[in-house]
């Protein structure tokens, strides 16, 4: 992603000539060099700097032989931190990282400083004789005693205290915070030398602790392997993580380890992330078992990316397909619908665009609102980028959807948001966006915030002329390789070609442009709305006749293409429009969907 210290090393080397003449304006061109007396940027020939080829912005300082890349210059002349050198190398090279307008708001307590004193007792013994972790780490990492208890702290770069863990001085035992709700962060920054470009990610605090006694800057993430929610740590870190060109992932391993490597990598970018595989399960159990320094940098030096480039053996795949026709009873294989006729039929899965079309007004977008909904609750992210509705008009649809009535109180209102916030992410944009720039928003929401599925209402709002079928069919190609990049499902609304007066349920050749559109969706859902119904049942003359009327459907939801499932169909709804609620029959005492308790949901 733009703006990463990969990226703005690369960005200062192509301009080395002008980032050395910008730092060190006193000196000189000489040759392919740019040569100053010193850091310090008198008129000499003690430090010079490479202008050209593939070694373009490396300099050298021959008085006291420190060297380094232009990033690292920066810091040395301008006297900052690496984290600092990056904004103001980004300031002036121009280049911002694209940012959600919406963020979910979030509030965290701030834990009482632990009552504990510097390791004598068991603690120091348990972590300096049992597990080989040298006194000078333990102080490095403020590692505090409480009886027999070991305490963690989660000490923030600026010395605020984010987190605090204890845990027993025994084998076996597990950290737990000592307060609730506090910021989920990494354990260690308080060890990390401020211009480190390099850190190692453990699984465990004691991990992180034992790649130290070998002489490595190490953190640990909060809570443990295991992808999803376990590693929701990263939003909180994200921007922090900037400063790191290698981050070298050493979690456990197992299964869990490896998943938490892959979440880790996939939101930090896998362009910077290594796995570290250990001949045991952990650095802990490399240290006890008497490894080398000399070994543990050889396992670094040995760590692969976990997306390797070149074609691969079907076997390489045995994993995946048995999990196709064999899911685990905890595998999730994607987010089904709200409406219990679909059940599991209509699968919306990573890596997958599906195409949501009918005419105007069918309710298509109204749809897609209660599944959202349901989304939330079954743990998924989502990220919303309604471009024909400002996001007070989709959250007042989305909040009653969520408690179920027509009018909540107040109480009521906050309350749902709060709940939505724990899976809604919302754009803030209405009128036009280029796709690209579109893209670029999801690509910070699924880095920084996890989202997994992302909603564009509609494609006529993307800035493409209603009849250039070109451009239709490229925005059409980058959102599906994007999605398939990303591993994320993209849920696309378009309108049909058929108007009211046709009365239909649109097909998959009914999209509105390019047939490219249809082509290249993996799932296409039309809808349509039974409005000739509708009339009937206002003009029913008796409560019999509108009975009767009301048995039938009045909205029909076709799953008109499914590439990678069995079903295909069309399933009958019932709109409740006290609730903005879609339910798949027609029998109310069934209508009794909502995710929060009525309590105060019903205004007086």
């Amino acid at each position: 992603m733009s703006g990463d210290i990969t990226e703005i090393s690369r960005l200062l080397a192509d301009r080395a000539a002008s980032v050395a003449e910008y730092l060190l304006p006193r000196g000189r061109k000489d040759g392919a060099e740019w040569r100053v007396g010193s850091i310090d940027g008198e008129p000499g020939q003690s430090l010079g700097v490479h202008l050209t080829g593939h070694k373009a912005g490396i300099w050298a300082e021959f008085n006291d032989g420190t060297s380094g890349d232009l990033l690292d210059l920066w810091c040395e002349v301008k006297r900052v931190s690496l984290s600092e050198a990056l904004d103001q190398a980004r300031e002036w090279l121009g280049v911002t990282r694209p940012k959600a307008h919406n963020e979910p708001k979030k509030t965290y307590t701030r834990p009482p400083k632990p009552s504990c004193v510097v390791p004598q007792g068991r603690v120091r013994d348990y972590l300096i004789e049992e597990r080989n972790i040298p006194n000078e780490v333990l102080a490095r990492y403020k590692i505090g005693e409480s009886g027999n208890d070991i305490i963690f702290p989660y000490i923030l770069p600026d010395g605020v205290l984010a987190l605090a863990k204890t845990r027993r001085a025994q084998d076996g035992a597990d950290p737990i915070p000592t307060a609730k709700n506090c910021e989920p962060v990494l354990f260690g920054w308080q060890a990390v030398p401020e211009n480190a470009r390099e850190i190692v990610i453990t699984e465990g605090e004691i991990d992180a602790l034992s790649w130290a006694a070998f002489g490595f800057a190490a953190m640990s993430i909060p809570f443990g392997g295991g992808g999803g929610g376990k590693q929701n740590w990263i939003e909180n870190e994200f921007e922090r993580m900037d400063r790191f060109e290698r981050i070298f992932i050493s979690t456990d391993m197992d299964k869990p380890g490896d998943e938490a490597a892959e979440e880790i990598a996939n939101r930090l970018g896998r362009h910077r992330c290594l796995r570290v595989k250990l001949p045991h399960k952990d650095a802990n159990k490399c240290l006890v078992e008497g490894l080398s320094r000399a070994e543990m940098a050889k396992f670094l030096d040995g760590a692969i990316h976990l997306d390797p480039e070149g074609l691969r053996r079907a076997s390489d795949f045995v994993d995946a397909v048995t999990a196709l026709f064999w899911p685990a009873h905890d595998a999730k294989p994607g987010y089904k619908t709200p409406y219990g006729k679909l059940g599991e039929k209509l699968l919306f899965r990573p890596g997958e665009l599906t195409l949501w079309t009918g005419s105007s007004g069918a309710g298509k977008s109204q749809i897609l609102s209660d599944c959202m909904v349901d989304w939330v609750n079954q743990g998924s992210r989502i990220c919303l980028s309604s471009l024909e509705m400002k996001p007070e008009q989709s959250l007042k649809r989305m909040c009653k959807q969520t408690v179920g009535v027509d009018r909540p109180t107040d109480r009521a209102i906050r309350d749902a948001l709060q709940w939505l916030d724990r899976g809604l992410l919302l754009y803030e944009r209405v009128g036009k966006s280029g796709v690209r720039g579109l893209l670029d928003i999801f690509s910070f929401a699924r880095a920084k915030y996890g989202c997994d599925q992302f909603v564009i209402d509609s494609l006529m709002r993307l800035g493409i002329p209603a009849d250039d079928y070109n451009a239709q069919e490229q925005a059409m190609f980058e959102m599906v390789d994007w999605t398939l990049k990303n591993n994320v499902h993209v849920h696309l609304v378009a309108h049909s070609r058929k108007g009211d007066k046709d009365r239909g349920v649109p097909e998959t050749e009914d999209v509105k442009g390019a047939m490219e559109i249809g082509a290249n969706a993996f799932n296409i859902v039309t809808v349509w709305r039974n409005r000739k119904l509708e009339d009937q049942v206002k003009a029913a003359k008796s409560d019999e006749e509108r009975r009767q009327l009301e048995e039938k459907p009045g909205v029909i939801m076709n799953i008109a293409k499914q590439r990678n499932g069995d079903f295909e169909g069309k399933v009958g709804l019932w709109f409740d429009q006290a609730s903005y609620q879609y339910q798949s029959s027609f029998d109310r005492s069934d209508w009794n969907r909502r995710y929060l308790t009525r309590g105060e949901a019903i205004a007086a």
